[in-house]
């Protein structure tokens, strides 16, 4: 009696046709496949800081007034640490945190440092002295208006954290200016910064403000309010 297998007839040829056409299907497709999948990795990837590149943060509008050292919330900033991210890092929500404005090499730092130092403590002094007299010794002096300093203090409710360091306050005071930037006939707009920009951003870490706050800086009449504190004292050393 025979053996089974010589009973079985042969494959047919579509058969085999058909696994070369499934074969050959799938050597196009599976690679294909990693292919968009690697593509969509790196357009998520790389998309968000290149987006952030492309299209930057727009500026507040001009009747909006605008503190230098405020920045996005702690969620978006703290995860980027304490020294500049690397590029990739930049999103949206992240763009305007300070760790982008590290610059340890900004070349006026020293100089920027010290003045904005004694504006603020000039301002702080400034501050107590009005703090200390009566109602009647402001008529005298010739009301608030003439009284009103070229930089004041303006104190806040609850406090503020640190954008770099987690659990770290961040002061709960602004300082504000209607001076103008360059001189008598310079650009006269509001001008105020943050009690925390100078001590934990700048000094710290190195975090470079904006251009216009620094020509601020630079360009404010330091004399003229030490003169002006000067005055101060000593009208109210002859009441």
């Amino acid at each position: 009696q025979p053996c089974e297998s010589s009973c079985e007839p042969p494959a047919p040829a579509c058969h085999q046709s058909s696994e070369l056409i499934i074969g050959m299907i799938m050597n196009v497709f599976v690679p294909a496949a990693f292919g968009v999948a690697a593509i969509s990795f790196l357009a998520n990837f790389l998309a968000p800081p290149i987006l952030v590149a492309l299209t930057p943060l727009q500026p507040p509008p001009s009747d909006v007034i605008h503190c230098e050292g405020y920045y996005p919330p702690t969620e978006d900033c703290l995860p980027l640490g304490t020294t500049r991210p690397l590029w990739f890092k930049k999103k949206r929500s992240n763009g305007g945190c300070p760790q982008w404005q590290i610059d340890k090499q900004w070349g006026e730092r020293g100089t920027f440092v010290s003045k904005l130092k004694y504006m603020e403590s000039a301002a702080k002094e400034y501050e107590q002295i009005l703090a200390d007299i009566t109602a009647d010794d402001v008529a005298k002096l010739g009301g608030e208006d003439a009284l009103k300093p070229l930089i004041w203090v303006r104190r806040e409710r609850g406090v503020a954290w640190s954008r770099m360091q987690d659990g770290i306050i961040a002061g709960n005071s602004e300082f504000h200016s209607d001076v103008n930037v360059s001189g008598g006939g310079g650009d006269g707009r509001h001008k105020c910064w943050t009690d925390a920009l100078l001590p934990l951003y700048v000094e710290e870490f190195g975090v470079k403000p904006s251009e216009d706050f620094i020509e601020f800086v630079i360009n404010f009449d330091v004399e003229s309010f030490r003169e002006q504190l000067a005055t101060l004292k000593k009208t109210l050393a002859l009441q």
